[in-house]
């Protein structure tokens, strides 16, 4: 299964977490070594958190620290270092208001600003940015109509132009419908 969602790989790194420390402070002595996940792959799925998935927040410390008391240590030369943090995350997800795939995009987006922004050139920054549309959830042209028809309907609701029968869309015709939003007048 999967790929699964970001709240879901957090949900899932901390069960396994409890687990493990679960196990060192209740099982018999002779067990108690035991490791569940290393520092090491915990280190290569912050990594691939934070490049793959870009998702800056940068939770796996702070789930560590919870769950074990302890700071977690990357053993990544550099791991720590970080322009976009938690509260520019939340920020974010404020500005999405839930839309999961939006913020995946903007998460997207983002990093690759940020990763072009520390480099000495920013050659091929376009094409970059292209590939955060193309590998999107959405195709560039769905996701900017998206943004468009959202913007026009939250101008058309304050303005209080919207019509008395507004079809409500599926994700299932906003998808595969090619029509413009034709009930806001």
């Amino acid at each position: 299964p999967g790929p699964y969602k970001k709240e879901w790989r957090d949900t899932l790194l901390r069960k396994l977490l409890e687990a493990q420390t679960q196990i060192r402070e209740t099982a018999p002595e002779n067990m108690r070594d035991i490791t569940l996940i290393s520092l090491e792959e915990l280190s290569e799925i912050r990594r691939i958190w934070l490049e793959e998935k870009h998702e800056f927040d940068d939770s796996l410390p702070r789930i560590y620290k919870e769950v074990t008391g302890e700071k977690f240590k990357d053993c990544r030369p550099g791991a720590g270092i970080s322009l976009l943090g938690s509260d520019e995350w939340s920020v974010l997800e404020e500005i999405c208001n839930g839309d999961e795939m939006h913020l995946e995009l903007m998460a997207k987006l983002l990093d690759t600003e940020r990763q072009y922004y520390i480099k000495s050139h920013r050659y091929k920054i376009y094409e970059s940015l292209e590939q955060c549309f193309e590998t999107s959830s959405r195709s560039k042209e769905e996701a900017i109509q998206n943004a468009h028809n959202k913007r026009d309907l939250k101008e058309a609701v304050e303005q209080g132009k919207v019509s008395e029968k507004i079809k409500q869309l599926s994700w299932a015709n906003m998808k595969f419908s090619r029509q413009n939003s034709a009930d806001i007048e």
